[in-house]
């Protein structure tokens, strides 16, 4: 490859780890330089400390990976995959780069490995309560209880998109909406993070509604769901914009290179660890877990297996992704190029036809025998319940017109900070009085209100979310 072509990709990958910080405009003050100098720590170090620090991040102990409300000290969490992730990703992104730097791209290879390591680390942090299941929940609520604008009824939406964000409901948007807006809500940005931890977070860079109402593209990755609200507009044009990213159509991109890796993390973790949770749970012969485990080796291993089943699975889940971690790093550098440029649709793991079918046995294994147990069945289909009834709560409350006695009470409590938003920030700084709760709703439009109601319940850890409807449905009264 010619000098000219390095240059040209080392300007591009430049602009792919954009730190420009989301929302806060110009850059800034000498003071803030000043401080910035004393800080050992790099942009991307900070974002990832400022996932780590955040309330969002430590809710997420209490929030279903695979096994919700398990009793087993064992079980991992969201939190638990998304640091095993984050250790994942900061593997893939510091090989990818020393790879790349090879190829003659100037570049730091440890950057991309914090980068991917804090996207790993925020990839999970939108999911609300009971996981997927919680997502279908909201979902099934909204397209049963709130009309869609034009349907010859009284709808709260102005916009088919504004419905859409919440009948489609997403936690990867609302994991956008929770870095760049419910952190220090009186500023816009939020804690401003650096444009390429967003964009390496974002496996989905399109609105809920694509151009002309058109249908998403089969086997289009990025397409396949979708990464922010109406709400979060403006932020998100600016975070993908700032990153050089590939804008397909008017606020559809195509990802962002490290989304891959931030992917095959996931993917990674998902596979290997839910299955060795299955085992542990005694939901999967160990020793059938074992064997899919040590099949993922390129060759059977010389040693001969230790005798004790839970040490034989510790160690072939260790060597299952140390081996699963370089193959991906191999797909990531053979269409590096084509991922650069917004070319490339496919996952790291799809590149690979050995892995996927390797992680795609391992799953299919799980998803029977692990993810469809009737215990998980019965939880999940209480939190089903759960969600939809603090919806029927919050959400209709927040969008009478006129709230009867109960939805004021219920309007009580929901938290001030739900209603705070920057633009109006130093309005309410200027006031002499503080803002009554009632005020501050009529100010937003009744999306956002919702908006407000799923910001409070997604934020909620599935143990949370059970009491506090118990207690609101009379079930379980305060001691």
């Amino acid at each position: 490859m010619s000098s000219s072509d390095n240059q040209e990709r080392t300007e591009r990958w430049r602009r792919l780890l954009s730190d420009t910080r989301v929302g806060s405009g110009p850059r800034s003050s000498q003071a803030e330089d000043a401080h910035r100098q004393l800080d050992e720590r790099n942009d991307y170090s900070r974002d990832y400390d400022r996932i780590v620090f955040s309330s969002e991040f430590r809710c997420l102990h209490d929030k279903t990976q695979v096994f919700p409300l398990s009793t087993s000290d064992y079980t991992r969490t969201r939190l638990t995959h998304s640091i095993e992730a984050s250790c994942v990703g900061r593997s893939l992104g510091h090989q990818a780069g020393l790879r790349l730097k090879l190829q003659g791209v100037e570049l730091d290879p440890s950057h991309l490995g914090t980068i991917v390591a804090a996207a790993c680390l925020a990839h999970d942090i939108g999911n609300p309560p009971f996981g997927h299941s919680g997502e279908a929940a909201i979902q099934h609520w909204v397209g049963q209880r709130l009309a869609p604008p034009g349907a010859g009824t009284k709808s709260p939406f102005a916009t088919e998109a504004e419905w859409r964000d919440l009948c489609d409901f997403e936690g990867n948007a609302q994991g956008f909406r929770i870095l760049n807006r419910l952190q220090s809500r009186e500023r816009r940005g939020g804690l401003r993070y650096t444009a390429a931890t967003l964009g390496a977070m974002s496996k989905y860079p399109r609105p809920s509604v694509l151009p002309g109402s058109r249908q998403k593209t089969k086997g289009v990755v990025s397409e396949k769901k979708f990464g922010y609200f109406q709400d979060d507009v403006d932020l998100a044009l600016e975070a993908y914009r700032a990153t050089g990213l590939r804008e397909r159509e008017p606020g559809v991109f195509s990802r962002h290179p490290l989304a891959f890796l931030v992917e095959a993390a996931d993917d990674i973790c998902y596979a290997v660890i839910d299955l060795e949770d299955s085992a542990k749970l005694g939901l999967v012969s160990m020793e059938r877990a074992c064997q899919l485990l040590e099949s993922v080796l390129p060759e059977p291993t010389v040693r001969k297996p230790p005798r004790h089943l839970e040490t034989r699975m510790a160690q072939a889940r260790a060597r299952a992704i140390g081996k699963l971690i370089p193959k991906c790093v191999d797909a990531f550098v053979e269409h590096a190029q084509d991922l650069e440029a917004g070319r490339t649709e496919t996952s790291l793991t799809a590149l690979k036809p050995d892995v996927r079918a390797q992680l795609e046995e391992i799953t299919d294994f799980t998803r029977e025998h692990g993810y469809w147990s009737e215990r998980v069945l019965q939880i999940e289909s209480a939190g089903f319940k759960t969600l939809g009834g603090l919806l029927d709560m919050f959400a209709l409350s927040v969008v009478a017109e006129s709230p009867n006695a109960e939805e004021k009470k219920l309007r009580q409590l929901l938290p001030m900070e739900c209603f705070q938003r920057p633009e109006f920030a130093a309005e309410d700084e200027a006031a002499q009085k503080p803002l009554r709760r009632d005020e501050a709703i009529q100010r937003l439009t009744p999306y956002q209100r919702l908006l407000c109601v799923t910001d409070y319940i997604t934020g909620l850890s599935d143990s949370r979310a059970v009491e506090l409807y118990q207690r609101l449905s009379g079930i379980q009264l305060p001691t």
